[in-house]
């Protein structure tokens, strides 16, 4: 096994039992407050992967994390088919794992021999290309609103939770997208990914799920703290106005 390898795969072990542990204390604090009823087994085991995968991409040059974040776009796809919401099962096998699929190949392009170092940095978006992103949110937004409406016909569902549903959609298509050439900007998109997730399934009164999402926007929200840390100066884009 090669050196870069062994490097990598290490980390992935690690942050799978460091994910093992965060949910092994969320599983007793959700057994303490009377929730255990509400337990799924697949969506205890999407997060645990879902974690392993964010901790291990906390490493912009680790792109075996992709292998992790692929496992766990299959159990959330499998979980939403499960209930019947076809437009997530849509969104995390046809966009979230072709992008994860896509991120392995330009990642382990850019990877020196070290598995230390990358040829491929974090950077932020330009500011002509910050601005297009933002417009591709709006747009997705307003689309996915749109299709609740007009193609789902679903009237029983209150304006909130189209609403929060639209930014969880939108925000989770732009952060895997921008994960692809190691954006930066892609965590924003994570952190709100997470606050509209833990506001949309308060709404739906999921309180499993709500934790689940508090504990997905500590993780987003440390990794992107890593990242903006790991990005070159020169590499800021719009933050410096370029």
């Amino acid at each position: 096994m090669k050196k870069e390898t062994q490097v990598l795969l290490k980390g992935v072990l690690k942050n799978s039992l460091i994910a093992i542990l965060i949910f092994s204390i969320v599983l007793v604090f959700l057994f303490l407050v009377g929730l255990k009823d509400n337990i799924k087994v697949i969506a205890i085991a999407s997060g645990i992967v879902g974690s392993a995968y964010i901790l291990t991409i906390r490493n912009p040059n680790n792109y075996f994390g992709f292998y992790l974040g692929i496992l766990s776009s299959i159990l959330l796809g499998i979980q939403f088919y499960l209930i019947d919401n076809f437009e997530l099962f849509f969104v995390y096998f046809f966009i979230f794992i072709p992008s994860q699929a896509i991120s392995i190949y330009t990642w382990k392009k850019g990877n020196k021999q070290d598995g230390l170092s990358s040829e491929l940095n974090p950077s932020f978006l330009s500011f002509r290309n910050f601005l297009i992103v933002t417009a591709c949110f709006l747009l997705l937004f307003i689309a996915d609103i749109f299709i609740a409406r007009e193609v789902s016909h679903a009237p029983q569902v209150s304006l909130s939770i189209q609403i929060f549903s639209a930014i969880f959609v939108a925000a989770s298509i732009l952060a895997n997208i921008l994960l692809i050439k190691k954006k930066t900007d892609s965590w924003y998109y994570w952190f709100i990914f997470s606050i509209a997730g833990i506001i949309l399934n308060i709404l739906y009164k999921d309180y499993v799920t709500v934790t689940l999402f508090v504990i997905y926007l500590l993780i987003n929200s440390e990794a992107g703290l890593m990242w903006i840390k790991k990005t070159p100066k020169e590499n800021y884009g719009w933050l410096k106005g370029k």
